[in-house]
């Protein structure tokens, strides 16, 4: 050491501390021979004085507080580690910031003093009421759940009772995602575990089968969610914890710094991996009695360290891991902490890569994948998601690209496990969804890598987050947004919801604020869970709520929140100190789904409550009728021969049902005959697509679809769908005109068509047509299907070829006699396209219907009295048909 810095080293003290006497040199002498011992040094033959190299190695091993929960070092020294084989260091860049324009608008913003501008974060940030383009093109991608399923609950044809019930006859699986999906946690939740320190992890096992915390006071506890809870017989221990629930195990932590910041648990739920803001990561069992606890140490080797020095040495252990994940074999851990990004390999008990990847803290870290484990997804305070491919890491020391748009630190970033999505929490106050196709290149990462976005001097620990400069970064890549929670106090977290049960269509987090958000994945804030109006753990989580829940005086800060994978249940950890590190407290919530149990009584109560409410309905109603000095429209009550309510069409002769093809709603649509895809007549039990079999009358009398809400007309002869038209002039026409009346004649099983003008809607009253114009009203319109016989073979046609040779030489060059008279032809009367035949002209062959296909015309026919007396058998079953009413219940009544 040189003279000057000899010289200097008094000064540098009175500056540091502020006393330079004896006793206060001689007090932090003794501080500083503590502090080394603790860390392996050894003093006792030591005479050395106080210098300033020791006071900087002093705050070195204390460190300086940051935004992050905990102590951070300061590295007064520039690291080497071209030695380190495994090291891998990303260029450091300084950040620029322009604060003065912000500041002089918003003043200062500091923690604890802040003076915050007033604004409306509703206005920043509207809340989502309608579907995201982006977010549906998400949900029907087939990536997040069954796309059938999307399609049905969102067209409202999701029916869970009838899911339930046609599991035991349907031929085709029902997928556990149909039933469950829409089912969401909807209470404010049930105490059901607290502590005297707050819980920073709370976490379901993969199978469910257990849920454990994590808590400040550096125990964890492991709980049986497999058994019942005894509400009202709590267990209390010595250390503030008493819960409800079933204790597998409680672990005492090793030591570490502040708090356990994250754990994870081993593919196979039976080990568990916690970080405590120190250089060493520990695992420890979770369901046996072990209280063996190893260190996985992501520090340098020994070797290293020694040969680098006391000095290097301090520098480079003192940092901390905030976050560690499993790989999914459960053979690699992930970890990140202070600016670095490690991988550490169980089997070969060494460390396998360290990436200097950030400039600031990686709060949290994750595996991309559950596949190959080469993609590792990191989040800091530096704003910024990076992804990193180990197999390149070898030839470039840059990431693979970078998840650009938060303007804020990253509080968690949780990854859909397959490769491609990813989500993230931000103190930008916004929860973001990435598609990794879409993120950007390192290039363009270092073209904004010094700009900062974000507000100056904005600390997330205090209560309010101030309005932003700007809503994202212009280089923003995600392709969601999700706002509404407040990401405040501490590193809350955010999940994806359990593929088994819902296909990973919701994303929630937790909030400072005490409300736990659920998401759509197409932006709609689906379900917000207010943990101000939890309830004691005298009350059992799956009962009735009370009528009324006074709120809790302090608003509980929600750190993590986990969804059970077989059932709809949330738990959340709630912290309840007023202000972050002034007073603790937490507790555990249990958020069930509760159908009609949310009200108080049973289902008669409902059931009364419902009658009663109809009725009052029904008065108000009359007596709005009675002040009202508009009468009301004249409905038609009279069906024809048609039941009320809903009804099937079955054609006699066929066995085969009306169908609006294809169930399309498009205006002219044809109505034909098709096989019945549905068996079942009871509503509740039917599946919805079969809708487009199902019929009823209307107010005006009018046969109408029920898939489409439109009514049936006839279009040369044949039956199509009809959107209602305006008046068109002159009136009627093939255009215009009042919809065709249908009637049905239980006695003979026909249905009868009446048209209030001629079916062929003339053009002119003056054309050839005047003549004859009153002859279609002395003919009646039946409801008929139309055979179809299948296609003849070859053999056949020569058959009937010489057949006919046979009967006459002539024949081969004869045509087929009709019965029809010219005029008839002419005048427009029968309108035959090429293979088709007048009803009344089939002879025996032709009334065979043989086809093998599907599908059968429904066409209307005009036939006279003595031809309805002299039709065929087959033609009269063709003219039969049969009504099928649907029925509200399984069993009928009154028989």
């Amino acid at each position: 050491m040189s003279d000057d810095q000899a010289n200097a080293s008094p000064q540098a003290s009175q500056d540091l501390f502020g006393d330079t006497s004896p006793a206060g040199r001689e007090r932090l002498q003794g501080i500083l021979n503590a502090i080394l011992e603790l860390q392996g040094v050894s003093t006792s033959n030591s005479d050395t004085t106080l210098t300033t190299e020791d006071l900087q190695r002093l705050l070195t091993l204390f460190g300086a507080r940051d935004g992050s929960d905990g102590i951070v070092p300061i590295s007064l020294e520039p690291e080497d580690d071209d030695d380190d084989p495994d090291y891998v260091e990303e260029e450091e860049e300084e950040e620029e910031e322009e604060e003065e324009t912000y500041l002089s608008s918003y003043g200062n913003i500091s923690w604890g003093g802040s003076r915050m501008p007033p604004w409306k974060r509703a206005e920043w940030w509207p809340q989502v009421k309608e579907p995201q383009k982006e977010g549906l093109a998400l949900l029907l991608n087939g990536e997040f759940g069954r796309v059938m399923h999307q399609h049905r609950s969102r067209e409202g044809h999701q029916n869970v009772t009838h899911a339930i019930l046609k599991r035991g006859s349907s031929s085709r699986p029902t997928y556990k995602e149909d039933i469950t999906s829409d089912i969401l946690p909807n209470s404010n939740g049930t105490a059901v575990a607290s502590y005297g320190a707050n819980a920073y992890v709370g976490q379901f096992s993969s199978d469910s089968a257990f849920y454990y915390t994590c808590v400040r006071n550096f125990r964890l506890h492991v709980y049986d969610t497999t058994a019942p809870l005894k509400p009202g017989r709590t267990r209390e221990s010595s250390d503030g914890h008493s819960t409800t629930m079933e204790v597998i195990k409680t672990i005492q932590a090793a030591p570490g710094n502040w708090t356990i910041t994250d754990s994870h648990l081993s593919p196979d739920n039976q080990r568990m991996i916690y970080a405590s803001i120190s250089p060493t990561v520990h695992m420890t069992s979770t369901l046996d009695s072990s209280t063996e606890q190893t260190p996985i140490s992501f520090s340098d080797p020994a070797p290293e360290r020694a040969r680098r020095g006391w000095n290097t040495y301090l520098s480079e252990d003192m940092f901390g891991i905030w976050s560690c994940k499993f790989s999914a074999d459960g053979n690699e851990v992930i970890a990140g902490g202070s600016r670095m990004i490690f991988v550490y390999d169980l089997i070969a008990n060494r460390r396998t890569v360290k990436i200097f990847g950030h400039n600031d803290d990686v709060n949290t870290c994750c595996w991309a994948d559950t596949a190959s484990g080469n993609v590792l997804i990191s989040g800091s305070d530096d704003s910024f998601v990076k992804v990193w491919d180990r197999r390149s890491l070898a030839a470039t020391r840059k990431p693979s690209g970078v998840l650009i748009g938060h303007t804020e630190g990253i509080t968690y970033v949780s990854a859909k496990g397959d490769g491609r999505y990813v989500i993230s929490n931000g103190k930008d106050q916004i929860l973001r969804l990435w598609d990794l196709r879409m993120m950007r290149s390192n290039s363009e990462f270092e073209s904004v890598a010094n700009d900062n976005y974000g507000i100056p001097h904005f600390d997330y620990r205090s209560e309010e987050y101030p309005r932003p400069k700007y809503k994202k970064h212009p280089l923003d890549c995600s392709v969601m947004q999700y706002t509404g929670h407040e990401v405040l106090r501490t590193l809350i977290r955010c999940h994806f919801s359990p593929a088994e049960t819902t296909g990973q269509q919701y994303i929630y987090s937790g909030s400072s604020d005490g409300r736990i958000h659920i998401w759509s994945l197409d932006g709609r804030v689906v379900n917000v869970l207010d943990r101000s109006y939890t309830l004691p753990m005298d009350y059992d989580p799956s009962g009735p709520d009370p009528q009324s829940v006074t709120p809790a005086r302090v608003t509980p800060c929600v750190r993590d929140v986990s969804w059970h994978s077989e059932q709809p249940i949330l738990m959340s950890t709630g912290w309840l100190g007023r202000r972050w590190g002034t007073s603790e407290g937490s507790v555990i919530a249990r958020h069930e789904w509760k159908g009609l149990s949310k009200s108080r009584g049973g289902l008669e109560d409902w059931v009364e409550k419902q009658e009663v409410e109809g009725a009052e309905r029904s008065k108000r109603n009359a007596r709005q009728a009675k002040l009202s000095s508009i009468p009301p429209l004249e409905a038609e009550l009279n069906n024809y021969g048609f039941p009320h309510g809903y009804f099937l069409l079955r054609s006699v002769g066929t066995e085969r049902v009306l169908d609006v093809s294809q169930g399309l709603k498009e205006d002219g649509t044809p109505i034909i005959l098709w096989p019945a895809t549905e068996t079942s007549l009871v509503e509740s039990m039917r599946r919805p697509e079969a809708s487009n079999q199902v019929f009823f009358i209307d107010t005006s009398g009018a046969l109408c679809a029920r898939s489409a809400g439109h009514a049936i007309d006839i279009e040369d002869e044949y039956l199509v769908l009809r959107h209602r038209r305006p008046v068109t002039l002159p009136f009627p026409n093939s255009y215009s005109h009042p919809f065709p009346r249908f009637a049905y004649h239980p006695e003979t099983k026909e249905i009868t068509v009446a048209f209030a003008a001629e079916p062929s809607y003339p053009a002119s009253p003056t054309s050839r047509r005047e003549s004859s114009s009153a002859a279609w009203k002395e003919k009646t319109y039946y409801l008929s299907s139309v055979p179809v016989r299948k296609p003849p073979t070859l053999i056949d046609n020569a058959s009937a070829l010489l057949t006919s040779a046979m009967a006459g030489p002539m024949a081969l060059f004869g045509g087929k006699k009709t019965n029809a008279t010219p005029e008839e032809v002419f005048d427009g009367e029968i309108d035959l396209t090429e293979g088709e035949l007048a009803e009344q002209d089939r002879n025996e062959a032709e009334e065979v219907d043989d086809s093998p296909d599907l599908l059968r015309p429904a066409k209307v026919v005009a036939l006279t009295p003595e031809e309805v007396a002299g039709a065929s058998e087959a033609a009269k079953l063709r003219r039969q048909w049969e009504i099928l009413p649907l029925r509200a219940t399984k069993h009928r009544t009154g028989m």
